[in-house]
């Protein structure tokens, strides 16, 4: 059979062969794909991350430690890890007030204290009847928040005093200056000068 085609059929002709040929590729494709969205589309599951990786957290360790530094560690790691990435703890550290049993933080700082030095208390000649402790130098008494037992606590001031120093500061308010002790009935200048450099204000 002789098939005289004019140029404009043989176009339509490879068209419909073109159209079969695709139709038959996406109909191949959704078999070996049966995964695969409508219109060809096809689901990509993104891998899942390895439950072996861990990621490390930082924290930076100060103080009396022997090497202060930033750190990694684990998540779920203690401060007892911590110190020991550090070289551990100075002879003067105060381990007591850290709890090295505590879960570290990513991006904590850490700051372990050293000692205090205890408080001297300085010894010297009362005279009859009245205190025989003076507070150390460095440790005055503030008196607009001292209590009546830390004001007690200066020579030559008693309880029933002290607690006229706390009534005052109720009644008339906050000291402005010291010398105004001396408004409170029985304290006179001979017993501010023996306190005047044990408090402030």
């Amino acid at each position: 059979m002789d098939f005289d085609l004019t140029k404009e059929q043989q176009l339509i002709v490879l068209g419909l062969i073109a159209a079969l040929l695709i139709g038959c590729a996406v109909m191949a494709a959704r078999q070996f794909f049966p995964g695969g969205q409508p219109g060809g589309a096809i689901t990509i599951t993104p891998p899942k991350p390895d439950p072996g990786f861990t990621s490390l957290i930082t924290v930076h360790l100060c103080g009396a430690v022997r090497r202060e530094g930033v750190y990694k560690l684990k998540p779920g790691d203690r401060m007892l890890d911590a110190l020991s990435l550090a070289g551990g703890a100075r002879p003067s550290a105060d381990l007591s007030a850290v709890n090295l049993a505590a879960t570290v933080k990513d991006g904590e700082k850490i700051l372990v204290p050293a000692k205090q030095p205890p408080l001297i208390e300085s010894a010297a000649s009362p005279a009859v009847g009245q205190k025989d402790k003076i507070p150390s130098p460095a440790a005055k008494v503030n008196l607009n928040t001292a209590d009546e037992k830390a004001l007690d606590s200066l020579p030559g001031v008693g309880p029933a005093t002290a607690k006229a120093i706390v009534e005052y500061r109720r009644t008339k308010g906050v000291f402005a200056r010291p010398e105004q002790l001396m408004e409170i009935p029985k304290f006179g200048k001979s017993k501010f000068e023996r306190v005047k450099n044990m408090i402030s204000i």
